[in-house]
This record gives C-alpha cells, structure tokens and sequence, in this order.
C-alpha cells in the first residue's frame, strides 16, 4: 500500500494553549485508521489541519505526497473536495429533504441526484420511502445512517469520522459500526476516525493511534491494542480512573 496521509512535526497553538505538540502520523491507501485519546487531546485539531480548515504552526502534511499547507482558493477547494466527513451530531440540513441532504455535494439533473441519493439509502440499509423526509421526522440512528449515505455519495477518496457512534444505543451503535466497516472495504476508501468508542474501535479499524497532550504516544495494528504495554493506552481502553492520564477535578 502506498501512503495516502503523511503528517510530521505538526503543531498548532490557539493563544498560550499548545494543542499539537509534533504529530507524525501516516495513514496507508484503503486504510481504516482510528485516533483514540481524551477530549482536549488535539484529534479534531488535527483533522481540521489535514482539510486546510486550520494553518498549522509548524511541521508539514501530505496527501498522496502534495503538500497541504498554504493551499488557498481553488486549490483549496479542489484538495477538500476529495473528502468526505461523518459529523458527530450528523450536520444535516432541517429544512432539505433527505435526498436533497445526500446529493448536497452533486451536480446534474434533480431526477438524476434523487436516484444517486436513494441508491446511497440502500447501501446504509434505508428505503426509499424515506427520501423526502425530513430529518427531524427521523430517529438518531435514522438521521447518522443518511448522514453516512451522504458522506460517501460523491464517492470520496477520504472519509473522516467524528464520533459516528455518539448518542447511539449500543445495538444502533454496533450497526453504524458495521455499515463503516463494510462501506469502507467495498469502497476502497481511506477512513480517518476519532472516537472514545472502544467498541467502535475494535470493529472499524485496521490501525489505531493514541493522541496525549498533543502527540501521537502509540500506534500499531488494532489486534495489537491489549498487548500494547503502554500504560496510557491500558488505562484509555479499559477505562480507568487510575493512571496517568489525570483528569482535573475541583474539589467541592
């Protein structure tokens, strides 16, 4: 496999606060990469730096061995156009119709959008009947899966997943999970995702790297997680409150 994301020494700070602290990170073509750490770690800082939504400080990124940085106007445009992205509340338009959510991104012939549209319902397990909905006629787990289907309608060669499970019961989460799973395989798409979702993780990934204090601390084959040996990546993935990992509390 070839490399598809490559970033080395990224850092970026907002005022006095360092976020990134030197991430190298490569994703491999095809790759279904998973970015574990605690909130405030940088994992959303990073991939708004991968897009060109956020101007890292220093360091470089690639994406199929072009530079990122400094992209501006339709460079910019054309380089984020090759993505796609699984919002975590979903970002769907409330006053569009589903299929008018899916085909936001296409061009063509309304016909034409509302059958690319109901073809990505059926490949999120949704039928047609649910075309000219609205979301908030929709369930959560309803509204994530036409979120999906929207995310790979253009047939993006980048998919970025922001916490897909999040606000889902566990059987509807195991189900998102799936669809990844299997939408990112039969695609060929290069997935990035962030989550607290142990059980996410153990389906989507094929690669999992930990994010702490702004630096990527560990990184190896998903199979590879419980014999990791890593004292920050055992008390994450088990969910300890004893480690060292510290979570600042106030005293009452």
């Amino acid at each position: 496999m070839s490399v598809k994301i490559s970033l080395a020494g990224v850092h970026k700070h907002f005022g006095p606060k360092q976020v990134l602290r030197g991430i190298d990170l490569e994703v491999q073509t095809g790759e279904s990469m998973v970015i574990i750490g605690g909130s405030g770690t940088g994992k959303s800082v990073m991939l708004k730096c991968i897009l060109g939504l956020v101007h890292p400080d220093a360091g470089s990124i690639l994406v199929d061995g072009q530079p990122v940085i400094g992209l501006k106007g339709k460079a910019l445009a054309a380089h984020q156009s090759r993505f796609g992205m699984l919002f975590q509340g979903g970002a769907l338009f409330d006053s569009l119709p589903v299929w008018r959510n899916i085909s936001f991104a296409l061009s063509g012939p309304a016909r034409e959008r509302r059958a690319a549209a109901i073809d990505n319902l059926a490949r999120v397990g949704l039928g047609a009947d649910v075309a000219d909905l609205r979301p908030n006629e929709l369930s959560g787990g309803m509204q994530k899966r036409v979120a999906l289907a929207r995310a790979i309608a253009a047939r993006p060669e980048i998919i970025f997943f922001d916490e897909p499970t999040t606000g889902l019961d566990p059987i509807m989460a195991d189900v998102i999970n799936d669809l990844i799973r299997g939408l990112v395989t039969e695609l060929g798409i290069t997935a990035l995702t962030i989550t607290h979702d142990m059980s996410s993780v153990r389906k989507i990934a094929d690669e999992v790297a930990m994010i702490h204090e702004g630096r990527i601390i560990w990184h190896g084959p998903r199979d590879s997680l419980d014999s990791a040996e890593n004292p920050y990546v055992d008390q994450f993935i088990h969910g300890r409150a004893e480690g060292p990992i510290k979570m600042p509390l106030r005293k009452l």
